[in-house]
């Protein structure tokens, strides 16, 4: 006969120990991203593309309560926080009314206020790497609610938070931390949804409003979200999610409609001042010359994610094991498939004039899921060769803040210049998409093959069938 009181304890002793491992990636995440506060950007600024016009609204709020960023251009009250010699270009065309807006959803801007309030561009920094260390610590928890493992999670999710991309953008000013943020939790209340909770209901609601209010391109993310939600209530929170999912888009268009005259606040960037919605989503879809794009975003010499993590390099072949546990992992998966789609074939480059892989930090918790369910079920050899390429991925991460604090490289503009060669060391071996020769060609098809083989070893793998079941303890 089960022992009821041992149920309860060794439940309540599972939870104080993954809400232990949670504290202790929290804590060990901010010692780490600490040191990419103060990595410039460019040789002239300590920031630059986006960021400064997220944080120039922010002072608007703040000083104007209100979004138009007349004054701080006039003032040049943006030299607080912006310090490059030549001041802060124009970014946006002025409205009929004459405001001046930035071309970005407030989302993020409002977001930042207390850290950029009490701190400026360091305190909203501050603010960035605690939400960043918080993503990762909560992500944590939701691999274990679904492996069912707790150290194999706990290292894997710290493996890939020190990742080159996840360090540097924990203190970059832009909204794709905080939108995995919200995504995250979003995830947690699915897995622990009641069908009869209309708090669960509500609060699930938000995050994902919080992530179209960070960015109109996390919509088919927080959608693929809601609808897996909407399937898990019952009837009667049903009906109060969507009256509630109507009122919260009612709101959101006639507020973009009302201050930016349009969808999105693209229609007043100046490179698509005057288009209206639809002209400005028909000129970010391309699909014919961006085919190589969804494997270049893990391999590309210089932008690629798996150039500056190698570890991350094992996240394409692993994804389709997501299939093969029952619930919520095939949830993640559509996410992470969904988003390597809009960062490919919708995000106008994947070589900006930022660090590499922004466009996908969204989902890159996530990404840690299927490299668990690799290391739980693989052989030794297996295992020990992700553990090189996390360590190999860490000591890039440490070779790259080196070379930001000591002006070697700056983040934004030549990164891949860095001269380490253990940095170097791979650059031979994958391609440079710039430029479309033999080297390229070739060195394509070998990660294409390499790809497809270990994608199909690792599904067809009879060492994976016991997931089909046993997995996602959270809903069985």
């Amino acid at each position: 006969m089960i022992n009821p009181w041992n149920t309860i304890i060794n439940q309540e002793w599972r939870i104080s120990k993954v809400a232990a491992g949670a504290i202790a990636i929290f804590a060990i995440l901010l010692l780490v991203y600490v040191a990419s506060i103060n990595i410039r950007a460019t040789r002239g600024a300590s920031i630059t593309g986006d960021e400064p016009f997220y944080l120039l609204t922010t002072q608007s709020l703040i000083e104007d309560r209100n979004l138009d960023l007349r004054s701080q251009y006039e003032l040049h009250s943006y030299e607080s926080f912006f310090d490059h010699p030549d001041g802060l270009w124009m970014q946006s065309s002025a409205r009929e009314d004459g405001k001046v807006l930035s071309p970005h959803n407030p989302g993020l801007s409002v977001l930042v206020i207390p850290g950029f309030g009490i701190g400026g561009l360091i305190g909203a920094q501050i603010q960035m790497m605690i939400i960043a260390a918080l993503t990762f610590s909560l992500a944590y928890i939701l691999i274990v609610r679904i492996s069912g493992e707790f150290w194999i999670s706990w290292l894997t999710t710290v493996a890939v938070a020190v990742t080159a991309p996840a360090f540097i953008y924990s203190t970059e000013i832009y909204p794709e931390v905080p939108a995995a943020l919200f995504l995250i939790i979003s995830l947690l209340i699915i897995q622990r949804i009641n069908r009869s909770n209309t708090w669960q209901a509500i609060g699930l609601l938000l995050c994902l409003t919080s992530m179209v209010w960070l960015g109109v391109k996390y919509a088919p993310l927080a959608g693929l979200v809601a609808i897996w939600g909407f399937w898990r209530m019952d009837s009667p929170r049903r009906s109060i999610f969507l009256v509630c999912t109507i009122l919260s888009a009612t709101l959101f268009t006639w507020f973009h409609l009302e201050t930016f005259g349009g969808l999105t606040p693209y229609s007043v960037n100046l490179v698509y001042a005057g288009d209206g919605t639809i002209n400005i989503l028909g000129d970010h879809l391309d699909f014919t010359q961006r085919i190589y794009r969804p494997l270049g975003i893990f391999i590309d010499e210089r932008f690629g994610i798996g150039r500056w993590a190698p570890i991350l390099l094992f996240v394409l072949p692993t994804a389709p094991l997501l299939w093969k546990i029952t619930g919520s992992s095939r949830l993640i998966l559509a996410l992470i498939l969904t988003q390597i789609l809009i960062a490919t074939f919708i995000a106008i480059t994947m070589m900006g004039w930022w660090f590499p892989g922004r466009t996908i930090i969204t989902v890159l918790p996530l990404m840690t899921l299927p490299l668990v369910i690799l290391l739980m079920q693989s052989p030794l050899w297996v295992r020990l060769t992700l553990g090189v390429l996390g360590i190999y991925s860490l000591v890039i991460t440490a070779l790259l803040a080196v070379s930001g604090h000591t002006r070697e490289i700056v983040i934004a503009v030549d990164p891949f210049d860095m001269s380490s060669p253990i940095f170097q060391l791979i650059a031979p071996m994958v391609p440079d998409y710039r430029m479309w020769n033999a080297h390229t060609w070739i060195f394509t098809v070998i990660w294409l093959s390499i790809m497809g083989i270990l994608t199909l070893a690792f599904y067809f793998s009879t060492a994976f069938n016991q997931f089909d079941r046993s997995a996602d303890i959270s809903e069985n």
